[in-house]
């Protein structure tokens, strides 16, 4: 469940106040362009500190899920690293919530599809009734900082998390260095808005245009969508993001969804992150139900599918 790509851009800037330092600086790191702003009397000590925890935290993932995979199937517990480990914990528990809508095992079924490569295809029925076996939470196991994959080929993808749980690292951060204005941007797919911000959300139908305008405070906003990552065949549009249910891309009629989890919340941007796609998964009906009952999460925008 890879996530998503430029849908939300900042249309406004950051202005330093008296005695304040208004810092900002871009990496790429996971997959994407991070970039980060602050303003404050310690601002860029916070945003370097921010980008070596996220450099830390992109190695402890490959190295982790690499160890995990590998040890599929033989009865052993792996010993990860703490956030990788806390990742895989929020995961399963928002994989039930969900009902599976979001599920990191879904691995092996979004290289079965190989969307986002130089290669994607779309496999047989025989392929993806095969690649079921291997996706389900079931096969997921935590116990007292290791994980265990319980059959070898099952894989993990945390696309749709990572990001989010990547904000999250460089929001404390920054509170710990007494940042009040500013803004983590991880690719504009997940968003933390420190104070006021105005945020444009484009127009799917049209990238060049805004579909509105929004101003946020103090939260995160994590958007999925389809008119990026996708290939077409016989003009069918085949998006990045996979219904761990189907193993097939997501058909749920939307092509972009925006969600809005404020600071109160505990990893708020690691649960932004997730309901985004697994409210791309759902869709609309579902999602707003789901939505109803976490009184936390708002669906600040939805678009329907382009065709």
């Amino acid at each position: 469940m890879k996530k998503f790509l430029p849908l939300i851009i900042l249309v406004t800037f950051l202005f330093g106040g008296c005695g304040m330092t208004t810092c900002e600086r871009s990496e790429i790191a996971m997959g994407t362009v991070i970039t980060l702003k602050a303003t404050g009397s310690d601002a860029q000590a916070a945003i370097d500190e921010s980008f070596t925890r996220i450099a830390e935290l992109e190695e402890n993932i490959s190295a982790d899920i690499k160890k995990i995979e590998e040890s599929a199937g033989n009865g052993e517990f792996i010993k990860i690293s703490p956030e990788v480990y806390e990742m895989l914990e929020i995961a399963q528990k928002y994989s039930e919530l969900t009902n599976g809508a979001f599920d990191v095992t879904c691995g092996a079924a979004v290289e079965l599809w190989g969307i986002g490569t130089k290669n994607p295809r779309v496999p047989t029925n025989e392929e993806i009734t095969a690649v079921k076996n291997f996706v389900g939470r079931e096969h997921l196991h935590l116990h007292s900082g290791k994980a265990q994959l319980d059959l070898r080929g099952v894989k993990l993808n945390l696309g749709g998390i990572a990001k989010g749980y990547g904000v999250n690292i460089a929001r404390k951060i920054f509170i710990k260095h007494g940042i009040h204005d500013g803004l983590i941007d991880f690719g504009n797919s997940t968003i933390f808005a420190i104070g006021k911000k105005k945020i444009g959300i484009k127009n799917p139908d049209d990238p060049s245009k805004l579909a509105e305008i929004v101003e946020l405070k103090d939260c995160a906003i994590s958007t999925s969508g389809n008119y990026e990552k996708f290939f077409i065949v016989e003009d069918r549009r085949y998006a990045h993001i996979i219904d761990p249910k189907t193993c097939t891309p997501a058909n749920s009629g939307i092509s972009s969804i925006s969600v809005v989890v404020f600071d109160d919340v505990k990893n708020c941007a690691t649960v932004a992150d997730i309901f985004s796609t697994a409210f791309f998964v759902t869709g609309l009906e579902r999602a707003e139900e789901i939505s109803r009952r976490q009184s936390h999460v708002k669906i600040l925008s939805c678009s329907k599918r382009i065709k």
